[in-house]
């Protein structure tokens, strides 16, 4: 589908660069025109965050010039309707990066990166002796201490366990010391755009989804999403920052030699996850019963399930790169989620996105 919009605009620029022998009076606005639709090409290709700029500047300069050629060029008003749709939905796309960039910029103004403290054997003293082996197998002792970090995934997520995975791409930032998260996602289901914000702090928690990247179809906010997505700060906390496992927030029960029970307290709630590592320190496995699938209407409380495979070296640590996101429902395994982590940053100071 993406390509054959390429095609369009692509098509569309090379009209307009015969407008040229057309229109001597106006022949260098016909070509201004189809330099901008290929700029709006490049940008679009790329998906970059602008490239609805110069789309819609195209499209209100075709747009005028057709309608001063009526007679001749009156069918190009057909292909600026299927650009005018594809601007929208990158200044759709804009938008939503924008308030997630505030949401951003707003929270790391008030966040410590002091980078000075380094965690050691000391910060260890009162976890299970699996969990310090964790860290000391992902590289985390004598490391900075983690206040926030940043991790890129890509993979795919599906609504029911017949449907395919939608292609998609995830962004987020996580706050420590008072702690938040902000989730965002872009999508791909049946060549259309999704997008979608998870947002969770000391105010609540958000998570909207948009077709289109304009028409709602998850509205989710409320008690009970908050108390998921406290558990999915826990989750994060255990895969993506394991340094930040030696909070004093977190309470350890030893089950055996490879499993423990972390409870995870955020004001008002207390949430809990079984937490699964090999002999060798790998953690592999995490399910929580705290946690809600739900559509934004209903919320239902099954079993979360976020196996961790294929440890990789990134950015100094040691770490799973490859998660399932399953359910555990009556009726059998829903495995609606599979991601890759492909970049991590720890103690950022500005957004990078």
């Amino acid at each position: 589908m993406k390509i054959l919009f390429l095609v369009l605009i692509l098509l569309h620029a090379g009209i307009h660069f015969l407008g040229l022998r057309k229109s001597p009076q106006l022949g260098w606005l016909w070509v201004l025109t189809g330099i901008l639709l290929l700029i709006f090409a490049y940008l679009y290709f790329r998906e970059t965050n602008y490239a609805w700029l110069p789309g819609a500047i195209a499209l209100l300069i075709s747009q005028w010039l057709i309608l001063s050629n009526w007679k001749e060029a009156r069918y190009g008003t057909i292909l600026n309707l299927v650009i005018l749709i594809l601007v929208l939905v990158e200044f759709g796309a804009f938008r939503m990066l924008k308030h997630f960039d505030t949401l951003i910029v707003s929270r790391l103004q008030n966040n410590s990166t002091s980078s000075t403290q380094l965690i050691t054997e000391a910060d260890l003293h009162h976890l299970p002796i699996i969990v310090k082996k964790y860290l000391s197998y992902t590289n985390s002792i004598g490391m900075p201490k983690v206040f926030n970090f940043r991790a890129v995934f890509k993979g795919g997520m599906r609504s029911n366990p017949g449907d395919p995975y939608m292609p998609m791409k995830t962004i987020q930032y996580n706050f420590v010391d008072e702690p938040s998260r902000f989730f965002r996602f872009t999508a791909t289901k049946a060549g259309m755009p999704v997008s979608g914000i998870h947002s969770y702090d000391s105010t609540g928690a958000i998570f909207n989804v948009k077709l289109l990247n304009w028409f709602p179809i998850i509205n989710a906010k409320g008690d009970q999403l908050k108390q998921a997505e406290t558990v999915t700060v826990l989750n994060d906390f255990c895969f993506i920052a394991p340094g930040a496992l030696i909070d004093k927030r977190i309470q350890w029960e030893y089950v055996n030699d490879t499993v423990v029970i972390a409870r995870f307290t955020n004001p008002p709630f207390t949430v809990s996850a079984h937490l699964y590592f090999t002999s060798e320190g790998q953690l592999v496995n995490f399910i929580s019963n705290d946690r809600f699938e739900t559509d934004g209407k209903t919320y239902k409380n099954y079993p979360w399930i976020t196996p961790v495979s294929d440890y990789k070296d990134l950015n100094g640590y040691r770490l799973g790169t490859k998660a399932g996101l399953w359910y555990d429902r009556p009726d059998g395994r829903f495995e609606y989620g599979e991601l890759e982590l492909v970049e991590v940053e720890y103690n950022v100071t500005r957004s990078l996105d």
